[in-house]
């Protein structure tokens, strides 16, 4: 009992400390331009703001489930998400036209998910941005005409790609990767014939590569890229401290003044990078300028 008088003392006491210092409101009760504004940015975010925001009530899911979608960055981890975007598709084939921007690359080997893959980017021929495994992109490429037409940003994993055989004895090949305007690279770049040598792409602006720990970068693999005559920059993310990640950027700067080598954080996770490459495009490259000419990192 008396520290319920207590507290009936105290409370009016600090009573303005106790409210809020503001005022709550509907989001409905918004204009609907500003309204519009806040969903597009959060369902940009990620594929799990949008699949919550499709269950807050029926006014919200109707503006975002259609015209939203083709800001989603959706990606597609493991088996059990490709099978269930697959079976997603093929009951819902209306939102197919608004998918944009898709990554498929599983930690899995790529022989168990090659099948679903491979079907889900086939249905989704309005692509932006796609993230695959070469061998998943050769069975896309393989037909008689371009499907995908409209996709100008590709990451590819474990690179190792015949480009000289593809570029040379398909045109659709050809079509497609001279119609890219970013290119990203995961690794294995460890490989080299003069198959491999990355040729000179029509279009292409932005190639990044993720070289992780590798101290080698072969020159000759760009030779033929640096004449592509839109080309205004090649960054290396690498995880080198020190000389050698100072060795590893004089290599890379021989080459060409276009290329910089910047240090990856232990927290940059590839598919994060590729979602916000998507939210801001400029970004990754704007720090890989600022850094071209930084100390090296040092280990700690």
């Amino acid at each position: 009992m008396a520290e319920d008088q207590r507290d009936h003392l105290v409370r009016p006491k600090f009573k303005q400390l106790l409210e809020p210092s503001y005022k709550p409101f509907r989001f409905a009760d918004l204009p609907v331009e500003l309204s519009l504004r806040i969903l597009i940015y959060a369902t940009a975010y990620s594929q799990g703001t949008y699949r919550s925001l499709l269950l807050v009530n029926k006014k919200i899911s109707g503006w975002i489930v259609i015209e939203m979608l083709s800001g989603v960055p959706i990606i597609l981890a493991d088996r059990r998400q490709l099978e269930a975007f697959e079976s997603y598709l093929m009951t819902r084939p209306e939102v197919i036209p608004h998918i944009r921007n898709l990554w498929t690359i599983c930690p899995t080997s790529v022989i168990s998910v090659h099948r679903l893959c491979v079907s889900i980017i086939n249905r989704c021929t309005h692509l932006r941005s796609l993230a695959c495994h070469p061998h998943i992109l050769f069975h896309i490429l393989n037909t008689s005409e371009l499907q995908h037409t409209r996709c100008v940003d590709l990451t590819l994993i474990e690179f190792r790609i015949r480009w000289g055989h593809y570029m040379q004895s398909s045109t659709v090949w050809a079509q497609f990767f001279n119609q890219l305007r970013r290119l990203h690279f995961i690794g294995a770049m460890d490989h080299f014939s003069t198959l491999t040598v990355i040729p000179k792409l029509e279009n292409i602006a932005r190639v990044s590569v993720a070289l992780g720990s590798s101290t080698l970068v072969q020159p000759v693999m760009f030779e033929e890229l640096m004449k592509s005559p839109k080309l205004g920059q090649v960054v290396i993310t690498s995880r080198l401290h020190g000389d050698a990640h100072k060795a590893l950027s004089d290599a890379a700067q021989q080459i060409d003044d276009r290329f910089s080598v910047m240090h990856r954080r232990r927290r940059w996770k590839e598919h994060n990078l590729w979602r916000e490459s998507l939210q801001d495009p400029d970004r990754f490259w704007k720090q890989a300028t600022e850094e071209k000419f930084l100390s090296p990192a040092q280990r700690r």
